[in-house]
């Protein structure tokens, strides 16, 4: 198979997650223990298990109509089948990792999840994978690449789209030794982490610093030179206000889209009323970052 073969066959794969306007309007609500967190902790108990279900049952109802796919968890929201609450023409992606995080920290490592199986991928009608890939200057470029190539062979055999999304940290029990330091890991991680293949990269939004977006521009294009796929920015770490003018920035250097949760519906989990907050400031924010997309995404 030659190059440009494979690439045409890359391309038919992710259409389904592509929006009419262009680009990618992706939704994450793959969350897990970050979710649980989020919840008030009642009588020292924090919310258990089916609230969890409950809230992402609610946000795919309310929310998948305004995007172009959805990222879900098995444990929590895919369990048998295609979940009934994704609107009809939102593509499905299936998270295919094991998240270890323990109490209070974020995300330190990941493996794979060996119940998503091609079977299984068929079996809920998703279109496409996600696998997470925990980055740090240490070292273990084999391991991961190997972590990359088992999930890519799933994609494979399921003859669905991959989507690999690398967040840098630095080494365990250090911090970054300035916000520099943290923005070049970004890039570092790509570097690492895009040519082991994979349909669309996923990124931390590279230049960004808490309310200043001004290098996000610059960081995207080096980004884009680096990644040979089409990549889409995440909304972790991002300030909320913030996203929207991150997103506008990153897509003028080159990003294709965004697949995040937090920016769009974190502060809905605990609101006196989730489903209120979600069809209100959730469903403008998502519908505003579709069309920020639509305006400024390059082809």
């Amino acid at each position: 198979m030659t190059l440009n073969q494979t690439a045409e066959q890359a391309g038919d794969l992710v259409a389904p997650l592509r929006s009419p306007q262009g680009g990618f309007a992706m939704l994450a609500l793959d969350q897990r223990a970050s979710l649980r967190r989020m919840f008030p902790v009642v009588d020292g108990r924090e919310a258990d298990d089916d609230a969890l279900r409950s809230f992402k049952q609610t946000a795919a109802r309310i929310l998948t109509p305004y995007a172009s796919a959805v990222l879900l968890d098995r444990p929590y929201a895919v369990t048998e089948r295609r979940p009934e609450e994704v609107a009809p023409d939102c593509a499905l992606i299936l998270a295919a990792d094991v998240l270890h995080q323990p109490p209070g920290q974020p995300v330190l490592d990941t493996t794979l999840d060996t119940e998503v199986t091609a079977a299984f991928i068929r079996q809920v009608g998703a279109v496409a994978i996600k696998l997470l890939v925990i980055w740090r200057p240490d070292g273990h470029e084999e391991r991961r690449a190997e972590l990359v190539r088992s999930f890519l062979a799933v994609a494979r055999e399921a003859g669905v789209a991959s989507l690999v999304e690398a967040v840098s940290q630095p080494r365990i029990g250090e911090t970054w030794d300035t916000p520099a330091s943290r923005q070049q890991a970004v890039l570092d991680a790509a570097r690492e982490i895009a040519p082991l293949g994979g349909s669309v990269y996923k990124a931390q939004v590279p230049g960004y610093l808490p309310g200043d977006v001004s290098a996000v521009r610059a960081f995207a294009e080096t980004l884009s030179e680096i990644v040979a796929m089409p990549w889409v920015v995440l909304s972790n770490g991002v300030e909320q206000d913030d996203f929207a003018p991150a997103v506008r920035q990153a897509c003028l250097g080159g990003a294709h889209g965004f697949l995040a949760g937090r920016a769009i519906w974190a502060d809905t989990v605990a609101d006196p009323d989730p489903a209120g907050a979600l069809a209100g400031r959730s469903t403008q924010r998502l519908r505003a970052l579709a069309d920020i997309v639509a305006e400024t995404r390059k082809p």
